[in-house]
């Protein structure tokens, strides 16, 4: 490295680097970890929403025809979807970011806890 650029960092410089570098460690710890315990499946025609601790398969209608989604172990994934590409298949399971059958027009995303008991499972329209 260049001797002059070390010369010139200053304290604040240091501060600066060192809370970007402790939010970057603390966001992927988040992203890492189960934060979400319920998830909303997005259809054309309505939103779906299931709890993240019970296993289930799921059929949801979308734009193209029915696609199969499977939770179990806290993950959820696409078994089976119309769409020609299978992009969502092929993304695997999941813990906490969203996935989304972009021609069948279906969309799962994750929902924090914030009634920790609350089990029951709702359709929003």
């Amino acid at each position: 490295m260049d001797k002059s650029i070390i010369k010139n960092i200053r304290f604040g410089d240091i501060i600066i680097i060192l809370i970007i570098v402790i939010s970057i460690f603390y966001y992927a710890k988040n992203l890492i970890e189960n934060k979400g315990s319920k998830i909303i499946i997005d259809t054309p025609s309505k939103s779906l929403r299931y709890d993240l601790n019970t296993d289930r398969e799921i059929k949801a209608e979308g734009l193209i025809g029915e696609t199969t989604i499977i939770i179990k172990d806290k993950k959820v994934k696409f078994e089976h979807s119309p769409c020609r590409d299978k992009l969502c298949i092929k993304a695997g399971e999941l813990k906490n970011a969203p996935i989304i059958c972009m021609p069948n027009g279906v969309l799962i995303r994750f929902e924090k806890n914030t009634e920790n008991d609350i089990t029951i499972d709702s359709v929003v329209q």
